[in-house]
């Protein structure tokens, strides 16, 4: 709820000072919300999302893209591909990331305890909840100037 929150928040501040900046501070500020709000995003669903389902495939990928042409939809036409193709990147990192928190073996990470899975899991999860409210925090930060 904290990611959803900061992305919400920040949409509204980029959204009503976006006139205020030119196309490339802007175009700067979408790319980077976009890809991190996106990565965690749906590292968060991957992780919360059951192995055996299809969609635990596809709704990280189309969460990323969405939130991606979200941001995207501030800037130009021509430059909103920059969004989208953001989000679909970050979509699809954190996607993999979540399935090899979940599963090593898929890199053939040798860890064999839950346990180390479970640390693992969390310590990476709040370092993204972490960075992404960094990024988050610098680009409020950057719109006070």
């Amino acid at each position: 709820m904290w990611c959803v929150g900061e992305i919400l928040v920040n949409y509204r501040v980029v959204k009503k000072k976006r006139l205020l900046f030119d196309d490339r501070f802007t175009k700067t500020i979408c790319m980077a919300i976009a890809s991190i709000s996106s990565l965690a995003m749906a590292l968060y669903v991957e992780v919360l999302l059951p192995d055996n389902q299809t969609v635990t495939f596809l709704l990280p990928v189309l969460l990323g893209v969405f939130i991606g042409w979200l941001f995207g939809s501030l800037i130009k036409a021509p430059a909103s591909l920059n969004g989208l193709y953001n989000g679909a990147m970050g979509g699809v990192m954190g996607m993999m990331l979540g399935a090899v928190l979940k599963n090593p073996a898929l890199c053939n990470i040798p860890i064999d305890a839950n346990s180390l899975i479970a640390t693992n899991l969390f310590i990476i999860t709040i370092f993204i909840a972490f960075s992404h409210s960094v990024v988050c925090f610098f680009i409020r930060y950057s719109m006070k100037g």
